[in-house]
């Protein structure tokens, strides 16, 4: 996870107002034991080429790759519950 987070260039979603999660069917398996619908799960974090830091209702980060053009896969990179990934961050942002 740090490695994605430093090296993936993530930026979050107000830098790009223009990404969108709306891929209509296509779902993704959270660290929650659930999977979420993409176009109805908050983001908050966008990369390229297609990538996305969701937060479901149950305070659970999931980083998601979508992948294809004309038949979408979605691709968990990363999973973990907030506070996991808040300490992340901070250590990252400290190095």
């Amino acid at each position: 996870m740090v490695y994605e987070l430093v090296s993936g260039r993530w930026a979050p979603k107000s830098a790009n107002p223009m990404f969108s999660s709306d891929y209509p069917g296509l779902t993704y398996k959270c660290g929650c034991g659930e999977e979420h619908l993409l176009s109805y799960t908050k983001f908050i974090m966008v990369a390229a080429p297609v990538k996305f830091v969701f937060v479901c209702d149950n305070e659970y980060l999931t980083g998601v790759r979508v992948k294809g053009i004309f038949r979408q896969k979605s691709i968990e990179l990363w999973t973990c519950k907030n506070e996991l990934y808040l300490e992340v961050v901070e250590k990252v942002n400290s190095e």
